[in-house]
């Protein structure tokens, strides 16, 4: 950590080691687009990074063509605009490049219109949980969220998750589990009696 002549510290890139941020190669593929952008968001967060440090620090893991587009944006925009800008304009600017609207709105139809079928609890929670990264009005929502998910259980499971129930998105999967459990219970029981 750097000291500065009034003896108080400052962040350094090289005091943030081993967060897991992934290097981002892919163009144009949403889901992994959202994922990278809440993976930077995580680590920014747990690292207390300062505002004005963050789009330096996420760009660093930028890599192949996606690089080049980050240099080029630098190039036309100058270095002091680059280093004026925050966070939230650095993702909309990714996001208008790498997430191509056609694409983002066919995943957004299929989380709105996403029931549970054959689908276990677990792989329905990670098909939903995975689309809503794409849904800026899902993430600071967490009634909607919480109320999607219980909408798009299977019938049989709604019946054992009692929604008033559940504070949270959490609680509601929990107990969706949880009643998956005892549907196959009842159902294996069911087979050996007959």
């Amino acid at each position: 950590m750097a000291s500065n002549q009034s003896g108080s510290h400052t962040l350094s890139f090289k005091d943030i080691r081993g967060c897991g941020e992934p290097d981002f190669h892919r163009v144009k593929e949403p889901i992994v687009s959202g994922r990278w952008i809440a993976d930077m968001e995580s680590t920014q967060l747990t690292s207390f990074f300062p505002e004005g440090l963050k789009v330096r620090y996420a760009t660093r893991f930028l890599r192949d063509r996606v690089r080049d587009w980050w240099e080029a944006i630098s190039d036309s925009l100058g270095a002091p605009t680059i280093e004026a800008m925050t966070w939230l304009d650095s993702v909309i600017r990714f996001s208008a490049e790498f997430v191509m609207a056609v694409e983002l709105q066919q995943l957004v139809r299929e989380f709105l219109d996403m029931k549970q079928t054959i689908k276990s609890v677990a792989e329905i929670t990670a098909r939903f949980r995975e689309r809503a990264l794409l849904m800026p009005q899902y993430a600071g929502d967490k009634e909607m969220r919480k109320t999607e998910y219980h909408d798009m259980l299977r019938a049989d499971i709604r019946e054992h998750v009692s929604y008033s129930g559940c504070p949270t998105l959490d609680s509601v999967i929990t107990r969706a589990r949880e009643g998956e459990i005892d549907i196959d219970h009842l159902r294996k029981r069911k087979a050996e009696i007959e």
